[in-house]
């Protein structure tokens, strides 16, 4: 979104995901009882115009006392959902504040716990713990579901019918794609929309989630979530460095490139890497990716192909 926010003549929405229950959203939900509101921090400052001081004030993260681990951005949209009485309309003010181009809706207005049952009867409930789980050590994923009703929001219901073109990745598949597939009302306006549909493949599988998967296996499960077929396929053709290939392998323990398998005329391929390395800021004790797009050459890609 970064990238795509120096596009001109484009009118940008972004469906957040309100399933994250891990980190300081854990205590958001459970202490404050607002809906989650990292993911939707980072879209905000993805699409604000705002100066980089308000930018970085947004993504600072506390290291000391009781808020240590907490960022400043979170505790700002728990505290406009408090003083507005619903999130939604505590995003739109954060962003006027911001000066986001674009928007940013929650996928949800209800409050979402994600659960997988597997082909045994297992189940596991929170997004957190989906996140950590093996499911190497499973017999096999039967279906993902929310524990409690969880509807489409009618603005991102809106969104949807009335989008030219819906970028759908990339992301992790279990934990932050599906959240919003599977929302009730989802696919139904899915399929009603004449948008175009664009998927940007994931660079590297998960651990414990997907390894060893090729990038038809994402295309696969995509669409059969969907219920639709991809229009758009854009895939990475530049190799990391040898230095983020080790320290993804030391981090994930394996081989997590996925590997190219696709022969069809949907597919873009273009250089899409980021060669910056990444390092957690003091006080984030998440695991986050090393390999990276670039937000730019990204960007790039998605507007020739419609044709910004």
């Amino acid at each position: 979104m970064s990238g795509l926010k120096n596009l001109p003549g484009l009118s940008l929405t972004a469906l957040v995901s309100m399933a994250d229950d891990g980190g300081s959203n854990k205590v958001m939900r459970n202490e404050l009882g607002v809906l989650p509101p990292s993911d939707t921090r980072l879209c905000l400052v993805a699409l604000s115009e705002h100066s980089d001081v308000v930018r970085k004030l947004m993504l600072y993260r506390f290291t000391e006392g009781s808020l240590s681990g907490q960022t400043f951005g979170n505790i700002f949209l728990a505290a406009l959902q408090k003083t507005t009485g619903d999130f939604g309309e505590g995003v739109e003010v954060a962003s006027e504040i911001l000066k986001v181009k674009g928007t940013v809706v929650p996928i949800t207005k209800d409050s979402a716990e994600l659960g997988v049952e597997f082909e045994d009867g297992s189940i596991i409930f929170g997004e957190n713990k989906i996140d950590e789980s093996n499911f190497a050590e499973k017999p096999g994923v039967k279906k993902f579901f929310y524990k409690n009703a969880v509807s489409l929001n009618a603005k991102a219901r809106e969104a949807i019918l009335s989008a030219d073109y819906i970028i759908t990745g990339p992301g992790d598949l279990f934990t932050s794609l599906i959240p919003n597939f599977i929302v009730d009302g989802f696919k139904e306006a899915l399929l009603l929309s004449k948008a175009k549909i664009i998927l940007p493949v994931n660079l590297t599988n998960k651990q414990g989630h997907n390894m060893g998967w090729k990038v038809s296996d994402y295309v696969n499960a995509i669409e059969k979530y969907l219920g639709k077929k991809l229009d758009f396929i854009v895939l990475n053709d530049e190799k990391p460095s040898q230095d983020q290939i080790e320290q993804y392998k030391a981090e994930e323990r394996g081989d997590v490139l996925i590997e190219d398998d696709l022969n069809d005329t949907r597919v873009v391929r273009a250089p899409l890497l980021s060669h910056v390395i990444y390092e957690n800021s003091k006080g984030d004790i998440m695991k986050r990716s090393f390999i990276r797009h670039d937000s730019g050459k990204l960007a790039a890609v998605i507007g020739s192909i419609i044709g910004k």
